[in-house]
């Protein structure tokens, strides 16, 4: 009786109301606690997610910042706003690696027919369809923001194709040398 009250008196997290058509403890919680994904990588997705990450809209509104406006110069000129999407996704100094790791995540939902339309947010978020590579894409994704958060948030600089490249072979390696279970891209895919 006790557990069953309980679960009546949660209150589901607020994200959860803003998006009602999607169900996030099958999809999106069990993507974002996958064993592909190290720690950093839950955290920086979680904080996505729930709305918690740092950026200069949500300062801005809770009266913590000056302006909402990305301190990139070139992202100041075309008064883009520092929102999650910005930071991840539209930001001049990530648009080129976040372009090419979207075309590599649809190809990965693409696999059983065309791929899905899905929107930047869906997909930073973890709220794409079903596919039979969610290994892969939830790793891709949150190694992509772990790195963001990391490298571009930390030292102002612009992520390089390369660069994500490189920082995913060596996760891919990573993992097959652990106890994790395997994830597999085609060879010469990343």
């Amino acid at each position: 009786i006790y557990t069953s009250r309980m679960t009546d008196l949660l209150v589901p997290p607020k994200i959860e109301l803003r998006f009602p058509l999607v169900n996030f403890p099958e999809l999106v919680y069990s993507r974002m606690s996958h064993r592909v994904l190290e720690t950093r990588q839950r955290h920086v997705s979680y904080c996505v997610i729930h709305g918690l990450f740092k950026n200069r809209d949500r300062l801005f509104q809770q009266g913590r910042a000056d302006d909402r406006l990305c301190q990139n110069q070139a992202c100041k000129r075309s008064d883009m706003v520092e929102s999650v999407e910005h930071i991840f996704c539209l930001c001049y100094r990530v648009r080129t690696a976040w372009l090419w790791l979207r075309a590599k995540v649809t190809e990965l939902l693409s696999d059983q027919g065309p791929a899905p339309a899905v929107s930047n947010t869906e997909l930073i978020m973890l709220m794409y369809p079903k596919c039979r590579r969610e290994a892969e894409a939830a790793f891709l994704l949150c190694t992509f923001m772990e790195l963001v958060d990391r490298e571009v948030a930390g030292k102002k600089k612009e992520l390089m194709v390369g660069t994500v490249r490189g920082v995913l072979r060596a996760k891919v390696e990573q993992i097959s040398s652990r106890a994790a279970p395997e994830i597999h891209f085609p060879l010469g895919w990343l």
